[in-house]
């Protein structure tokens, strides 16, 4: 069973809320798979350098490795889902198989998914306990099988994933916030370094380490937006060595500061 907040979670995104003073987001490597369903005409979704308008009913399937921006304004709901040893292998090639963006057009089926999208949301926003997350895990099965069946005529056959790039991201995943270098993978996974690091590099057009940042700051975002530790708590949670340097990884992956952006989120709340 996937933990919600940790291995997936699902929301509302409006950009005329949360991005009401950008026009464009910035261009980012995609750390997990990133599922969203669009509400309404609008915007471009930019994946791996192709442009997709926006329209109703759009569904976009990023995977981790791709870049990807936006130009806004946009609606959708959305599903975060990160690779590792939780996610079974069906399920994770089913994910890597879909269209990066498919129009699933606006009929009964698609008004019943973004239903589902909704209720998925309303689970990963309440407070956790375990019958909740049987619940958002049933829902997100759900999902998934709607996805398979509406986007079945346009599936490639699933490619199995890299063994070797499988077990990284799974080491990866369970100790990302403890220091973990090349070396350290490389060992873990009975390796060398070098071979590890082209294999990885090749299949999701990331390095190891850049990998770990990426889970590194995703997860900071997270706890920056829960608002109940301090940055240097945060930092060191993280396997940053100071707070001096989580701040300058954050800005160089994010934009902005950490304080910049905690700011941010109580002028949006």
């Amino acid at each position: 069973m996937l933990k919600i907040g940790e291995e997936f979670y699902s929301g509302l995104f409006d950009s005329r809320i949360l991005r009401k003073n950008q026009g464009v987001s910035l261009d980012r490597q995609v750390v997990c798979y990133e599922l969203e369903l669009f509400h309404e005409e609008g915007g471009v979704s930019y994946v791996s350098g192709e442009g997709y308008p926006i329209r109703r009913g759009m569904l976009l399937v990023a995977k981790p490795g791709q870049l990807r921006h936006t130009v806004f304004p946009t609606r959708c709901s959305f599903i975060r889902i990160w690779p590792g040893e939780h996610l079974d292998k069906e399920t994770e090639a089913l994910l890597r198989a879909l269209p990066d963006v498919c129009y699933l057009g606006d009929g009964e089926d698609v008004e019943e998914l973004r239903g589902l999208f909704a209720r998925l949301g309303s689970y990963c926003a309440a407070e956790r306990d375990t019958a909740r997350e049987v619940r958002a895990n049933g829902i997100l099965l759900e999902i998934l099988y709607r996805l398979l069946r509406l986007c079945g005529e346009e599936l490639q056959e699933a490619v199995p994933v890299d063994p070797v790039v499988q077990h990284a991201m799974e080491y990866i995943s369970e100790h990302y916030k403890e220091p973990c270098t090349l070396t350290e993978l490389a060992t873990a996974l009975n390796l060398s370094p070098n071979y590890l690091h082209a294999v990885f590099k090749r299949a999701t057009g990331m390095t190891p380490y850049a990998y770990v940042t990426l889970r590194r700051i995703e997860q900071a975002r997270r706890l920056i937006s829960a608002g109940d530790k301090s940055m240097l708590e945060i930092a060191l949670e993280l396997g940053f060595c100071s707070q001096s340097h989580f701040n300058k990884v954050f800005k160089k992956e994010t934009g902005m500061t950490p304080a910049a952006y905690r700011r941010g989120m109580l002028e949006r709340y």
